[in-house]
């Protein structure tokens, strides 16, 4: 992605095309991340892909897609080729001077084992969609569409507009026998006042709507209105945030809750130092069994280029995910080292440790007791990954 996306240049329209690949090695000590009879081996990674993407005066739009092979040394039953898929498509459309509009899709499908996720880019500081794939602990699928639309009104005005709508098919576990479907729809709209380039505030609201296909669960919604506030307090160094009262409602057995909802980010950037931290609680779907609930995460990364082409970095992330009948949780940290060689390729190595949680209520266990799952997992990895521009089309 980040070769992505240098400078367009002169050409009034560009079509570009880069083939991708990337390859590790690396050891886990638990390889499916089991609470027993844990399993450790050796393996090796493949990811194949492209990149290719469109520039002109009023768009840009980018279509990216990977797949992975891995091969283990002695669980030849982990072995997988092609069925983890990620499919990303953006349009960033420039509809008049003060109006923008942007359009996202993603789609993600996991293989059976954790190695899938451990050895991408996302780790250690999994984001949602990976914590919702790890807490999963099978082979599931989620699929994120986002269209927001953002207007300028003047100098010092703005506001957006934004739907969004999320499915998360979980294929069954081992409490879960039966495959079921989650859906979560939202709207959001904000206006927010700029009282300089280095302050602004404003005002807004979101409302969530879930349903699911789990035999018995009934739908939720929930309200959602906050305070947005954006701030820099020194050079280089942002915050920004949301807060406000989330009201939820399940239908069919009137029950209601009032919770503190809340995200805010803090960047720091340096000349090598460079800092990212993101975390809060909101409604979301949660993992395991179709429900939706209160959902807590926190992640952060730190980069430092010890030479132009040599970067140390060191992250972590928790998430918890807490529903009607299931909670879990996903505890992640890790360091690594990565070395670009020249523009096309690098190399880099990087340890992972994982923690995952889970606890799933009576209501849905045949013995009519509580499960709770706790798996550790390290992971030792090196890798590659390469892309070079194969095509480049600019026309007037």
């Amino acid at each position: 992605m980040i070769l992505a996306f240098p400078s367009a240049g002169r050409a009034d329209n560009l079509f570009r095309f880069y083939p991708e690949i990337a390859g590790s090695g690396f050891y886990g000590d638990n390889v499916p991340l089991r609470t027993q009879n844990e399993e450790g081996d050796f393996a090796g990674t493949l990811v194949g892909g492209f990149y290719l993407d469109f520039t002109s005066a009023a768009r840009y739009a980018s279509l990216h897609w990977d797949t992975f092979a891995q091969l283990f040394a002695q669980h030849s039953r982990f072995d997988r080729a092609g069925e983890g898929q990620f499919v990303r498509a953006s349009d960033y459309e420039n509809l008049s001077p003060t109006t923008k509009l942007r359009i996202d899709e993603l789609f993600y499908r996991d293989a059976p084992t954790v190695a899938g996720i451990v050895t991408s880019d996302q780790a250690p500081q999994f984001n949602s969609v990976a914590a919702q794939l790890l807490l999963a602990n099978d082979q599931a699928s989620i699929n994120q569409f986002t269209a927001t639309l953002s207007h300028y009104w003047g100098r010092n005005w703005g506001s957006e507009l934004a739907v969004h709508q999320t499915t998360f098919w979980n294929n069954g576990g081992t409490n879960n026998s039966q495959s079921n479907t989650s859906f979560e729809q939202s709207v959001s709209t904000f206006t927010e006042y700029h009282f300089s380039d280095r302050f602004s505030l404003g005002g807004g609201y979101r409302f969530y709507d879930f349903r699911f296909t789990f035999p018995g669960r009934p739908g939720e919604e929930a309200h959602w209105p906050f305070v947005k506030i954006g701030w820099e307090p020194l050079p280089r160094l942002y915050l920004s945030g949301i807060v406000g009262v989330v009201y939820s409602y399940t239908q069919g057995n009137n029950r209601q809750a009032v919770n503190v909802g809340g995200l805010g980010l803090a960047e720091y950037d340096r000349e090598r130092l460079h800092l990212k931290l993101y975390g809060g609680q909101q409604p979301e779907l949660t993992s395991g069994l179709g429900a939706a609930g209160n959902v807590q995460e926190v992640r952060g990364l730190v980069l430092y280029d010890f030479t132009r082409r040599l970067t140390g970095s060191a992250g972590g992330g928790y998430y918890q995910s807490n529903g009607t009948g299931f909670h879990g949780e996903l505890i992640s940290w890790g360091v690594g080292v990565s070395d670009r060689l020249n523009k096309y390729l690098s190399v880099y190595t990087k340890f992972v440790q994982i923690r995952r949680n889970e606890t799933t209520s009576s209501a849905f266990l045949p013995t009519g007791t509580q499960s709770g799952k706790e798996a550790t997992g390290d992971y030792f990895i090196v890798g590659f990954t390469a892309s070079v521009e194969a095509f480049r089309w600019s026309w007037q």
